[in-house]
């Protein structure tokens, strides 16, 4: 079991039982109108620990809820007075969960064992329940008298081993909103900022001892923004989990048969970046059902087993994850999709376009090839909401298919939303950060050896590769002034293929605080967002993919972007 996971979920019945303790000794003194509901909200944690335990496989603990809610069902319908003897019971029966929650490792680890220690507790309870109930329809009466509980026998732990936990009873963890996990990842980046400012003016003025303290205060920020970013990392097995139950419903929905593989489940993200990865992941699984995976019919005509196979996968490559969504299905009918968007005139006719090209057709929103609408999908939109929801959490969404031998679809995310490592230049007297991870090498360019407005491409190692120049680009100055300023090329790689960005100065590598451009402004073609550069100036951190992509459609289109 990963040790996130065990930690995750010993804290979320950590809070759930202090919540029923405080809930059952309210119980005790309420009113008749009032005990109903506390009964109701003790029952829901309970059945919410049981809930979980069962999916952690804990059985033993599952076990003790569920005769802990057996009772509680009784005393809710008012067939047990709720007074303090039962409490007591409630509260002893709570303790033994809480113990257990508390040992859950060794209770996964040996559930035989576990069970066996539990089989006194479990008797006790299940005669508990068994009892006459009381035929009173009130739930605390005045006139039932408060007697003191029975002391608890021997049950192998005994006394002294539960005075041993209450007094190792510590807080261990606590919940902090994850805004605040936010603020402080901000505050963390911007401090990361002042200290390479620091480093600067103790390299310029050239103090031994100002030196010592800037790179210590630098290696000191490092593990702080390390600490402070680990806090958001979670497994994306807290997500990936629950999408089994997903593929379940849809295929009965529809009347397939596929199952869902999952690897990579360990791989870590940002908790902001799980929760608003599930809606794109869920449109893709329901796109496989009800597009990809054929009827069982269908299959065993194409020579495919019954049942078809569904996988999501994730790994860590540098600082992205690629998580990849596959089927062993039909496969996009790339010449269908482009016939409907001539029908709808989403494309022009006269453009000629490239099998890829119209397989990524399938992102354009309100387009779908499905004869009718269903329960799940036919109405053109999840692929679209798919696109968007990566991209707005600066991804990158590609899909691959052959015909007949099933769809995958790549999902390209940052690590982090905060921090990112960059390499600062300048181009027309402007400072613009690269998303590290992209860039391969930075060259030197001889002067007027790209100098032509006209030339887009540049001898890389004997083969021609594409050629931007950002100042051009982006207008702000005239093309050829652009380029004979233009001292050098940073080469980067995105989806495999290369491309030189031509500027005019590298500065180095530095660290970037990613600021979001905000509504007014938009989403702007190239550009990921801003950042603030060690001088206290404003700098824009550039999109790689988009930019790549943008400068390929200007090229082909012979225009120009507007300065953003």
């Amino acid at each position: 079991m990963d040790e996130k996971i065990c930690d995750m979920f010993v804290e979320s019945c950590l809070e759930q039982l202090a919540g029923i303790e405080s809930a059952i000794l309210d119980l005790e003194k309420a009113p008749p109108h009032k005990a109903r509901a506390t009964v109701e909200s003790v029952f829901r944690a309970a059945h919410t620990i049981k809930g979980d335990a069962a999916a952690m496989g804990a059985a033993p603990l599952a076990e003790v809820c569920h005769a802990v809610e057996s009772l509680l069902v009784q005393v809710r319908d008012g067939g047990r007075v709720a007074d303090v003897v039962m409490c007591g019971e409630l509260l002893r029966a709570f303790d033994v969960v809480r113990s257990l929650v508390r040992r859950v490792r060794e209770v996964l680890a040996d559930p035989a064992a576990a069970a066996a220690s539990l089989a006194d507790e479990m008797a006790r309870l299940t005669q508990l329940a068994a009892l006459p109930k009381d035929p009173l329809p009130g739930f605390a009466p005045e006139s039932v008298p408060e007697t003191p509980p029975e002391p608890s026998p021997d049950d192998g732990q005994g006394a002294s081993a539960r005075s041993r936990d209450q007094a190792s009873e510590r807080i261990e963890s606590i919940t902090i909103p994850a805004v605040e996990l936010d603020v402080l990842v901000d505050r963390v980046g911007e401090l990361g900022i002042v200290q390479a400012r620091l480093a600067t003016l103790a390299s310029r003025l050239g103090d031994r001892e100002f030196v010592a303290v800037a790179e210590e205060t630098g290696r000191l920020c490092a593990l702080l923004r390390d600490q402070a970013l680990g806090l958001r990392m979670l497994p994306l097995k807290v997500s990936f989990l629950k999408y089994r139950r997903l593929v379940r419903d849809a295929c009965a929905v529809l009347g397939k048969q596929a199952e869902l593989v999952l690897s990579g489940e360990n791989t870590e993200l940002d908790k902001t970046l799980i929760e608003r990865l599930n809606t794109p992941v869920l449109h893709l699984l329901r796109n496989a059902v009800d597009h990809g995976i054929g009827s069982p019919q269908e299959r065993r005509a194409a020579g495919k087993p019954a049942k078809g196979r569904i996988s999501l996968s994730a790994r860590q490559e540098g600082n992205e994850v690629l998580i990849e969504v596959a089927d062993d299905g039909r496969g996009i009918d790339a010449d269908a999709l482009y016939a409907k968007a001539l029908e709808r005139g989403f494309v022009d006719p006269a453009r000629t376009m490239t099998r890829q090209e119209r397989l990524e057709l399938i992102f354009v929103p309100g387009l779908s090839t499905a004869k009718g609408v269903g329960e799940l999908s036919g109405r053109g939109v999840g692929m679209d909401a798919a696109r968007e929801g990566i991209e707005s959490l600066r991804g990158v969404i590609e899909v691959r298919s052959q015909p007949g031998q099933g769809a995958t679809f790549f999902l390209r995310l940052p690590v982090s939303l905060a921090i990112i490592d960059c390499l600062e230049v300048t181009a027309a007297g402007q400072a613009y950060f690269f998303h590290l991870d992209y860039v391969e090498q930075c060259l030197g360019i001889a002067a007027g050896q790209a100098a032509d407005p006209g030339r887009g491409v540049l001898d890389l190692g004997g083969k021609p590769t594409p050629l931007v120049c950002l100042a051009e680009f982006f207008g702000l100055c005239d093309p050829v002034q652009a380029r004979r300023r233009a001292a050098h090329a940073v080469v980067v790689r995105v989806g495999g293929e290369r491309l030189c960005i031509m500027v005019d100065e590298v500065l180095g590598q530095k660290q970037a605080v990613l600021k979001h451009l905000g509504p007014a402004l938009g989403r702007v073609t190239g550009i990921l967002g801003g950042t603030v550069t060690e001088d206290g100036c404003m700098a824009l951190v550039l999109d790689v993919p988009g930019l790549a992509h943008a400068a390929q459609a200007s090229h082909a289109g012979g225009t120009r972007r507007p300065c953003p």
